[in-house]
């Protein structure tokens, strides 16, 4: 199951985003799909945005009963300017840019990075700590509603509703999406989720989901429900607040350098040690390629997605390391787990990207080497040995490996990094 938990912000917004009344049924039941895809298209659009989200969301299951509140806020701006910042129970963060720097700040560690934004950007890990992933969050927030209509297939027209925002009556247009709605979802995952939609501006003010999952623990399957609300403020292609884009350090913050590499404590599957398990690819023309017909041959596996931000900025050092090693026998394969089966093929193919892709529709080759985060990167000796598997892209990492694989290879290690400067006085 791949699912993101997506809620957000704060700093004043739906006062009481709560009762609403029903107000004139709309005419059609059939047309909610054509609403979202407004909705996708205007949040496709903007140029600049902010958005504060806020969601209140419970689990429960025959043991347990927990509550979370997780806070997000996403601004962007011309000019290459940002902010996402995240509050959750794992921790606080913000990423700041100002169109030449970037502020990075963990709030409860009162610990902050600066660096010029094409060092910052250029050097980011993939991998990302607990205590960042609701700031995360907050960076696909606008993607969320642009790319919901990529995954289902249909949806509800609910009656038009009022819903009172900072003391306002509100027009929204109801949508409801269940389960068979979408195109794919993962073996006991449901899920019913109403959406209220601002009728005038096309944007998203309040959801409402109820879910059903699976946690899994070994080999048992635990089933937990999930109910979530989550209220929005969105303004697109408005003046954007300057502070918005600026980082003022608090008192007691410290500046470092880097924050520690969090891939120690990253959890998920890793089966560095382990014979590579006997997976079979389908690629879009129907034919299947056996993991075991490259038997003799180094394989790196690289397991991504196009919505996956970290995995699209990977790809570039993938590309590089394949330039590099494919003619000493190297083979790459790379699996992704989008909705569609020909969008990361021709995602790729516009790329430039020739190497052979295939498509998980059916979470086969998850199943086999365990959940884990992506993108995913496992190195398989020509034994049929993994002797590398990484949630993130950690260049070095997997340049250090693949040198150890002969003295063929020993091109490939990461060279020698110049230590900074340092300014003396």
């Amino acid at each position: 199951m791949r699912r993101q938990l997506f809620a957000l912000s704060v700093l004043g917004m739906l006062a009481a985003a709560a009762a609403f009344a029903q107000s004139a049924p709309s005419s059609s039941f059939s047309d909610g799909l054509e609403v979202l895809k407004k909705v996708a298209q205007r949040y496709a659009n903007a140029d600049s945005y902010s958005i504060e989200s806020v969601e209140e969301r419970t689990e429960n299951g025959e043991y347990d009963h927990s509550w979370q509140k997780t806070i997000l806020i996403a601004a962007e701006a011309p000019g290459n300017r940002f902010r996402y910042e995240g509050h959750s129970s794992l921790g606080s963060a913000m990423t700041v840019a100002d169109g030449k720097n970037v502020w990075t700040y963990r709030v409860d560690e009162h610990r902050y990075t600066f660096k010029p934004q094409l060092i910052a950007t250029s050097g980011q890990s993939a991998v990302i700590a607990n205590t960042e992933s609701a700031m995360m969050q907050a960076k696909d927030l606008k993607d969320r509603w642009r790319n919901l209509v990529k995954t289902i297939k249909s949806a509800e027209r609910l009656p038009d509703a009022t819903l009172a925002v900072n003391g306002q009556h509100v027009l929204c247009k109801v949508i409801r999406v269940r389960t068979p709605d979408f195109k794919r979802l993962a073996d006991g995952f449901t899920i019913d989720e109403t959406i209220w939609i601002d009728a005038t501006q096309e944007t998203v003010l309040k959801t409402i989901e109820h879910m059903h999952t699976l946690i899994f623990s070994g080999a048992a399957r635990i089933p937990i429900q999930e109910e979530g609300l989550t209220t929005f403020t969105t303004t697109f292609n408005g003046p954007m607040s300057e502070n918005l884009f600026t980082f003022a350090p608090p008192a007691d913050a410290k500046l470092i350098q880097d924050f520690p590499d969090p891939r120690h404590d990253f959890g998920g599957s890793d089966m560095t040690g382990e014979a590579v398990p006997s997976l079979k690819f389908k690629s879009t023309d129907g034919n299947v390629v056996l993991i075991e017909s490259f038997r003799g041959k180094p394989v790196l596996l690289d397991l991504w997605a196009t919505w996956c931000g970290p995995c699209v900025e990977a790809l570039p050092q993938i590309a590089q390391i394949y330039a590099e090693a494919k003619d000493k026998g190297l083979v790459l394969l790379t699996v992704d787990q989008d909705e569609e089966p020909n969008t990361a093929a021709e995602f790729l193919s516009k790329k430039g990207y020739n190497w052979p892709n295939f498509h998980d529709d059916d979470g086969a080759t998850e199943k086999l080497v365990g959940l884990s985060g992506i993108p995913r990167t496992i190195l398989i000796d020509a034994q049929g040995k993994i002797v590398y598997d990484a949630s993130g892209m950690d260049e070095d990492q997997l340049r250090t490996e693949i040198a150890k694989l002969g003295s063929e290879y020993a091109a490939l290690a990461p060279k020698p990094k110049e230590a900074p400067c340092t300014a003396s006085k």
